[in-house]
């Protein structure tokens, strides 16, 4: 055997399985165009690290198991499995034909074998379940999935006979000019017939420029019946190897996205400037305006108005809120909640059924009771507000003594004047009052009113005086 199976499977004991699907990912390329410490297969694609989208499109196989050869090297790629899948280490980097032999060491599997590269994350689940379909119904010992491009650059080509007999994949940096202007490209996706598949790798060398084993010249070496099948949207075979093909992924699969929720009942005003992830979850019947930014596992409501400029992260969104050039982040919200312009709710803030947020506002770890109003410019932090409470503008919960951070409590039905400041550690009662401009330093039991304020003086001619001359001050 002229490839070296290197060890480092999360495995020890070799298993076999006979008949069920079983799915390798190669997820151990370098990515040095993208020219990033982190690794390739990490970047994310609409929210989501670009391994887990060739993941998720193997699930649709319901394989009975999924192998991710990795490289050691590379921090985070483990993690990022979070348990999905069983990992083998490829730790020397001598190409694609190279990293399914790790497998074929300890994996030896009789029925269909899937291989698929965790940089193609427009990929989709039913197209390798066509594949497996067409690769059980044809017998063929491999079924290569193909694509027709108008610039098929960077991708092998398939060369085939005068009565169009699949004859050959040549990689690109191999072909003579005539192969190269061919147009139908190798995907890179295959599925083999694992008991064809094995003995080929055996016999697998690396006669060729970059001295590297290719898994195209497997299917050379495979006796058998070779077929393709062609990919229905050629986008789904782009691999992803420098930021302007991972921003062109980036574009399509948002468009997937929209789309998706536009099915599902959701009005997008203007697709082009709307970006979402793939784990939102948007109700029916709600609207997403121009310029706003919905990421992570967001979850929105039926019923309610997202943006303009909104930008959301990781939030739980009730029915019928409205929220309007803020920023959301980790944040839940009830039902029939209104977020006012330029206003901030950062991790831990819960606003119950119909609280009202005006502009400018800033929450942060508070808890506000139904139908609570905060006005604007306030800052309500580290916080526990009741019922039907009133915060008026320019409030500042100061929560932070220098050395650690203290809650301010606050009863149903209060009303906070404007520009009160309360510093934490303190208790505002049920239907309590403060007076505006108050600094309250000292617990308001309930029902009572605070003012905490100096008594205003008139200084008359002050301004003459000042301006080192006399004149006449008006006077209302």
């Amino acid at each position: 055997m002229r490839v070296h199976a290197s060890a480092g499977s999360t495995r020890t004991r070799s298993s076999e399985t006979r008949g069920g699907v079983t799915v390798v990912v190669l997820a151990a390329g370098k990515g040095v165009r993208m020219n990033s410490k982190i690794p390739k297969v990490l970047h994310p694609v609409a929210g989501r690290p670009m391994l887990l989208w060739s993941m998720a499109a193997a699930r649709a196989l319901d394989p009975t198991r999924t192998l991710v050869v990795t490289n050691p090297a590379q921090d985070g790629v483990q993690a990022a499995l979070n348990g999905e899948g069983q990992t083998v280490s490829q730790r020397d980097q001598l190409g694609t034909g190279h990293a399914l032999a790790q497998v074929s060491t300890e994996h030896r599997n009789a029925g269909p074998l899937v291989v698929i590269y965790a940089d193609t994350p427009l990929l989709r689940g039913e197209t390798l379940v066509r594949l497996v379909g067409e690769h059980r119904k044809s017998g063929a010992a491999v079924t290569v999935l193909s694509a027709t491009l108008d610039d098929p650059r960077g991708y092998g080509r398939i060369v085939r006979g005068r009565n169009g007999v699949f004859r050959s994949i040549v990689e690109e940096k191999d072909a003579v000019e005539d192969e190269r202007q061919i147009r139908e490209v190798n995907s890179g996706v295959y599925c083999f017939s694992g008991r064809e598949l094995w003995p080929a790798l055996l016999r697998l060398e690396n006669k060729n420029q970059a001295g590297e084993y290719y898994l195209t010249d497997v299917v050379k070496l495979i006796k058998g019946k070779i077929k393709t099948m062609a990919v229905p949207d050629p986008m789904e075979i782009l691999g992803i190897n420098d930021r302007h093909q991972l921003a062109q992924a980036e574009r399509v699969m948002r468009d997937r996205i929209l789309d998706a929720l536009m099915e599902q009942g959701v009005t997008i005003t203007d697709r082009g400037t709307t970006f979402i992830d793939a784990d939102v979850r948007i109700g029916r019947d709600s609207v997403v305006h121009p310029f706003s930014v919905v990421t992570g596992e967001t979850t929105v409501g039926e019923d309610c108005v997202i943006g303009p400029f909104a930008q959301i992260r990781d939030s739980i969104i009730g029915d019928g809120c409205r929220i309007e050039r803020a920023h959301l982040e980790q944040a839940t919200l009830a039902s029939n909640v209104l977020i006012g312009p330029f206003s901030r709710l950062r991790p831990g803030s819960m606003l119950d059924e119909g609280v009202r947020v005006g502009t400018h506002a800033e929450i942060k770890n508070s808890h506000i009771g139904a139908g609570t109003a905060i006005a604007h410019f306030s800052a309500v932090l580290d916080s526990d507000v009741g019922a039907n409470a009133n915060i008026g503008a320019g409030t500042v919960t100061a929560n932070y003594d220098g050395q650690a951070k203290h809650r301010t409590e606050i009863g149903d039905r209060a009303q906070v004047g404007t520009d009160t400041i309360l510093v934490a550690p303190v208790t505002v009662g049920h239907d309590a009052y403060t007076a505006a401009g108050s600094v309250i330093t000292r617990d308001v039991p309930a029902g009572s009113l605070a003012i905490e304020r100096s008594e205003q003086k008139i200084v008359e001619g002050w301004t003459a005086r000042k301006r080192g001359r006399k004149t006449e001050v008006s006077k209302p």
